[in-house]
């Protein structure tokens, strides 16, 4: 009996991941000359790892500068093996490494690999978010403070803020800029939000209370209440200058009540 379709694909992807299942896609296929199809198969099987491997790096260029060629080379491997592709656009592929990695990387010397991941996924997916129109200056100056205090806002959807126990945004900087990086406490805790003022994404420095006061606008508070929370944490929080850089770069975008 012929085996299925279903059978042979699952056998060919099995052998992509692993040559020591080489001989049970021979089996399946009937093929005598194994020998040829090995060199064959062996070329495909590095296209695609290198395929990963690249879709990877593309998303996370810190993430393979801190880890060095070969361990980049096996963490790609092993978690192309835990999250085999789903989505013919590799640009989805690394969704889950930020968490893959923190389990993955077992040394806690290299424990603030996942926060720096977590960053870089964020960067990349804001990359690629749909284009929001903000409201203008002239706009924004003509709500009252009392209507804009009582607002719920509207967060650009390509927004992230970024919680830390390392300080995984001076790493990422550091090495986004080829700077000296010893001087680094990697245990001092950071908040960091990515936003995409226009066409290109970046990470900025947030302080605790800016980043409470963010969250709680992505919940839906009202801004009043959203300040409240920033105050309880830093009684001098400047929101004067952090609604300056929310609006300058469009990470608040509008109101959601009208």
């Amino acid at each position: 009996m012929n085996p299925s379709l279903e059978t042979l694909q699952r056998a060919f992807a099995d052998a992509i991941d692993d040559p020591a299942a080489d001989a049970a896609l021979f089996e399946s296929l009937q093929i005598a000359d194994q020998t040829l199809a090995h060199e064959r198969l062996g070329l495909y099987r590095g296209n695609v790892r290198a395929a990963r491997r690249a879709a990877l790096a593309s998303a996370y260029p810190v993430i393979a500068q801190l880890a060095g060629g070969a361990y980049f080379e096996a963490l790609s491997l092993a978690y192309a093996r835990a999250h085999p592709v789903r989505d013919a656009d590799l640009n989805h592929f690394g969704a889950s490494l930020p968490d893959f990695i923190a389990r993955y990387e077992t040394d806690a010397r290299y424990a603030y690999f996942g926060d720096v991941a977590r960053i870089e996924w964020a960067l990349h997916v804001a990359t690629f978010a749909a284009n929001v129109t903000p409201l203008s200056t002239a706009q924004w100056q003509s709500i009252g403070v009392e209507k804009l205090m009582a607002a719920r806002l509207q967060v650009n959807p390509a927004c992230t803020a970024l919680e830390s126990r390392h300080a995984a945004f001076e790493i990422w900087r550091a090495h986004r800029q080829s700077a000296v990086a010893e001087s680094i406490d990697i245990y001092q805790p950071n908040w960091t939000l990515i936003v995409r003022p226009q066409w290109r994404s970046a990470a900025l420095v947030h302080t605790r209370a800016a980043h409470a006061a963010f969250i709680a606008l992505q919940r839906g508070e009202t801004l009043d209440a959203a300040l409240e929370r920033a105050f309880l944490i830093d009684d001098h929080f400047d929101f004067a200058a952090q609604w300056r850089t929310w609006i300058e770069t469009n990470a608040i975008t509008g109101l959601l009540d009208t």
